[in-house]
């Protein structure tokens, strides 16, 4: 354990911009499970399980996959494998954010703390089989890379399409739903510094209350409930993956006081975050 979590970038994969990796499990794995320490990427993961059964854990929740499940893990998630079935089979595609263009991004950012997988329909699991191996062909034989971006690119459209349409239905680009989009973009990358509704509010030119309508009208939850969820989402991390003291999560985390940081931490998860630290690693 360290004062930071371990960050796993893309180049210790490949120099290029994607890697596509197709794995086969040979034998049965429970002996993963043994809550190794959890690690970041700097990139994209898709994984597309074909078949069998496997068990991963994403922000401290076990996640099972079974035949033709998909699930993304975003740049900033942290996750370990736990288990593996043998003939477990699934393609592994890691790609840099550059490669994802602002609608893509947006479909699995909406989906940051959805952890359940997405089963995917058999023609569609097939195209994006099929998409998958001529992307590790063109690898192979050296073709253009224009051929592998091309391919790339049709996989993540494609997954992100199954995530678009396995979620609620929306009313095409309602003001509700751009003001939600956007409150969550801004979430992901300012909840050190953003708290409340007016804080988010002001930085989208908006009325707090509007902001508290529109977000509770398309995710049935308020403004505070996903502030909460983002902040206590790193706060396990680094409870967990860090040697950081609770004064300096807190401080890192935005909060001037630590005491108010243990109360609003408890309150939240029912334990202090030292017993969190504690059992979570015992």
């Amino acid at each position: 354990m360290n004062k930071n979590i371990a960050t796993v970038s893309l180049k210790e994969f490949t120099h290029k911009e994607t890697s596509v990796f197709h794995y086969v499990a040979a034998d049965n794995n429970e002996a993963l499970y043994q809550k190794a320490a959890h690690r970041r990427n700097d990139h994209f993961l898709f994984i597309f399980q074909k078949n069998g059964q496997s068990k991963i854990v994403v922000d401290f929740r076990e996640v099972e996959l079974h035949a033709n499940s998909f699930i993304c893990i975003l740049p900033g998630q942290v996750h370990y494998t736990a288990s593996v079935k043998a003939g477990t089979e699934a393609w592994l595609m890691t790609t840099g954010t550059a490669m994802l263009n602002k609608k893509q991004r947006s479909v699995f950012e909406e989906n940051y703390f959805n952890y359940q997988p997405i089963i995917i329909e058999k023609p569609t699991g097939l195209f994006i089989n099929e998409c998958l191996e001529l992307f590790v062909s063109s690898q192979n034989l050296h073709i253009a890379e224009e051929v592998g971006r091309s391919l790339a690119n049709a996989s993540i459209s494609l997954f992100a399409q199954v995530y678009q349409q396995a979620g609620p239905e929306q009313v095409l680009f309602s003001r509700k739903h751009i003001i939600t989009k956007q409150f969550k973009h801004l979430l992901l990358r300012n909840f050190k510094a953003y708290k409340t509704a007016a804080d988010f509010a002001g930085q989208l030119h908006i009325s707090p209350s509007y902001l508290s309508e529109a977000v509770k009208a398309t995710t049935g939850f308020t403004v505070s409930y996903w502030a909460q969820q983002m902040v206590m989402t790193e706060a396990k991390r680094l409870l967990y993956a860090t040697e950081k003291t609770v004064k300096e999560i807190a401080h890192e985390l935005g909060f001037d006081d630590p005491a108010y940081f243990n109360r609003y931490f408890s309150n939240a998860e029912k334990v202090s975050p030292l017993q969190f630290r504690k059992g979570y690693r015992e």
